[in-house]
């Protein structure tokens, strides 16, 4: 066991130099902390404790080891589960797909972003009729809102400006959800009076035959609930539609982006210390 938590503790603060130097993320710090608790869980192990009920360092032992081996069991079962998440079934045409931000590099999209938006350009190239919110504002580090960046990349990519719509405000995961949806809800209002008023200039009323309004962009009292998607990379699905699912008034569909593998274990690990202590206090 001294020789296990030895080489985690070296690897741990192997790969936080290794986040250091090649990316942009905020929270490499929880690879400190990993590889503090494994050197000194390997200096507790080399201690020598005798075979005794009452020896507080055998107890010490008994009770560290324990712990590490069930977290490290609820860690994995947890990845695992994150790993195959998925809510609703995938389809074309969505009204609309809520884009998740995350970390720029030097004000640019990160790997992880692009991986993101590559899956938003292919289904907006093969769904002309839905509309993208990108939710994202301003990182510690940015000069920049994500959701500005990602706007400006899905331009290049032929996504016409009218699809897109951006929301600068947020800076959680949370945050992300509610402040997209709420912006889902305001741009449909607007579209529909947008197009009431196009109707009147043209002289028409609700009791007329011609008069219409915009199908895809029915408001809360229509009979069918806006169909909406959350993208975002795999890892983050869960936590996502855990504070989606409050929202009644949508049907949701998840959509997946790969991560980059170099960061795999990083985003996982993080996201597990997230998910567990959002149960603990009652926030997921």
């Amino acid at each position: 066991m001294l020789i296990l938590f030895l080489l985690m503790g070296i690897a741990s603060f192997l790969y936080f130099a290794f986040l250091w130097t090649t990316t942009a993320l905020s929270d490499i710090w929880i690879w400190l902390i990993i590889g503090l608790l494994h050197l000194f869980l390997s200096f507790l192990f080399r201690k020598k404790a005798k075979w005794k009920r009452n020896s507080l360092l055998f107890r010490a032992k008994v009770f560290c080891l324990s712990t590490y081996c069930i977290f490290i069991a609820l860690f994995f079962a947890l990845s695992f589960f994150l790993s195959r998440y998925k809510f609703g079934k995938a389809e074309n045409n969505l009204d609309y797909v809520l884009v998740l931000g995350c970390e720029l590099e030097d004000n640019r999209p990160s790997q992880t972003l692009k991986k993101r938006l590559e899956l938003a350009a292919n289904y907006a190239e093969d769904n002309p009729n839905t509309r993208f919110i990108l939710v994202g504002g301003r990182g510690k580090y940015s000069a920049s809102a994500e959701s500005s960046v990602m706007y400006h990349a899905l331009l290049r990519s032929g996504i016409s400006g009218d699809r897109l719509l951006m929301e600068f405000y947020s800076k959680n995961t949370k945050e992300k959800i509610q402040f997209g949806l709420n912006s889902i809800a305001e741009w449909r209002e607007e579209l529909y009076f947008r197009d009431m008023e196009v109707q009147r200039e043209k002289g028409l009323n609700f009791q007329d035959e011609e008069y219409s309004y915009i199908k895809e962009d029915v408001l809360e009292w229509e009979d069918r609930p806006p169909h909406v998607g959350i993208l975002s990379s795999q890892y983050q699905l869960f936590h996502c539609m855990a504070f989606a699912k409050e929202e009644q008034e949508y049907y949701f569909v998840t959509m997946s982006a790969e991560e980059p593998l170099y960061l795999i274990p990083h985003y996982y690990t993080r996201e597990v210390l997230s998910v567990l202590l959002g149960r603990l206090f009652h926030q997921i």
